[in-house]
């Protein structure tokens, strides 16, 4: 079978979780005996490469910028850039042309920015059979329903208008999948994929997570919390960070890995500078783990089926986390860790000070925390769903 990818980046361009997940879920297939193939955006001029044995065609992304870097654009900037996103015709155009070059049997679209919905029609004129993936709510809104530091209760007018030709096109697809339940659900809601024969969710996998074993080097002295991902207001590391700062005892610790845009990450250590709030910058995973005694996941924004939760609990950490999103259908309360409301005056202190007082059960609860990472860690399993799928979709015309 011949597979075409598009995203919006390719390692080593990665933006976010979807970029890793796409890169294993690639490699996978690839190795399952499927000729693959990898449509991507740079902002350099059209090229193509090998990366990791995988054929990745990088088209100079026909918009004013490339979605990837530190330095946050201007205002001006970044609305003419959505504005070409609602339908890019050059987008278009690049896709037909990969159609015709490669001639897949289907295609597998996941991130859509800089594409536009241009790209359904792409797939629907090349009778080609395409499945959708839903990483995250950009289909609805350009800033994934956040807007002002604050998560969008409903569609506004403005962007119901910007995404007028995306709810309509939606249906020109054969399958769609969410990476959560919550993300099908919501996308569905607003009347999106209404005449799409499939409709399924496939919860992302990670691999060579599972066999890690992690030397614990936390210091008994201290109750160790941790952060670890993009530096950015929409993961609520500022709602993390506050509540730190209330109830911060002599043996709190606070460790804070990742990096984002320069402007902000400058301001959060100086404002919320402390002798026990530790910035890590980037780490590797195993390296942030091995330091703390919960993970804390405090986004003030949708997230779908965060990365960072499937790895705390492979590494056999506990996870407080925001209660909305995909959050809630990964943790368990009490088994795996707690869920607060990021929104909810004092909710995330309180929790903090109940791991506290419940460290030493938490601690025993390890192999169980692991446990419940499996689901999230079979790989093979993983892609078998995804062969399946490909399957049924391939003779839908």
């Amino acid at each position: 079978m011949r597979i075409l990818y598009i995203n919006v980046l390719y390692t080593p361009l990665i933006g976010g979780g979807t970029e890793i997940t796409l890169k294993n879920l690639v490699e996978g297939v690839r190795d399952l005996g499927h000729k693959v193939r990898v449509l991507s955006f740079w902002d350099k001029d059209d090229g193509e490469e090998i990366i990791d044995g995988i054929p990745v065609y990088r088209a100079k992304i026909p918009n004013v910028y490339l979605p990837y870097g530190e330095i946050r654009q201007p205002f001006l900037k970044r609305r003419l850039w959505h504005i070409l996103d609602i339908y890019n015709h050059i987008s278009k155009k690049i896709v037909l042309k990969q159609i015709r070059d490669f001639k897949p049997d289907i295609i597998s679209i996941h991130n859509t920015q800089g594409w536009s919905c241009s790209i359904w029609d792409a797939v629907s004129e090349s009778n080609v059979p395409a499945i959708q993936v839903l990483h995250d709510l950009y289909l609805l809104c350009p800033t994934n329903m956040f807007k002002n530091n604050v998560v969008c209760k409903k569609q506004c007018l403005t962007c119901k208008l910007m995404r007028l030709p995306y709810k309509s096109k939606s249906n020109k697809l054969k399958a769609v999948v969410g990476v959560s339940n919550f993300i099908l659900n919501k996308l569905l809601s607003y009347g999106y994929f209404k005449d799409v024969p499939i409709k399924k969710v496939i919860y992302n996998s990670r691999r060579k997570l599972s066999s890690v074993i992690v030397e614990r080097k936390t210091d008994p002295r201290y109750i160790n919390f941790g952060f670890i991902g993009t530096l950015a207001p929409n993961k609520g590391v500022e709602v993390l960070l506050r509540a730190y700062h209330k109830i911060k005892k002599p043996n709190y610790k606070l460790f804070v890995a990742g990096t984002g845009k320069q402007d902000y990450e400058e301001y959060l250590k100086s404002k919320y500078k402390d002798d026990s709030i530790i910035f890590m910058g980037k780490v590797k995973p195993k390296d942030f783990f091995e330091k703390v005694d919960v993970t804390i996941v405090p986004s003030i924004w949708y997230e779908n089926l965060p990365g960072v939760i499937i790895e705390s609990f492979a590494f056999g950490i506990p996870v407080i986390g925001s209660n909305i999103g995909g959050i809630p259908e990964m943790i368990i309360e009490g088994v795996n860790g707690m869920l607060f409301d990021p929104y909810k005056e004092g909710d995330l202190e309180e929790k903090l000070l109940k791991f506290e007082s419940e460290i030493s059960d938490w601690k025993n609860k390890a192999e169980i925390i692991k446990q419940s990472a499996q689901k999230f860690l079979d790989y093979e399993g993983w892609l078998k769903q995804w062969e399946e799928l490909y399957n049924s979709v391939k003779d839908m015309k």
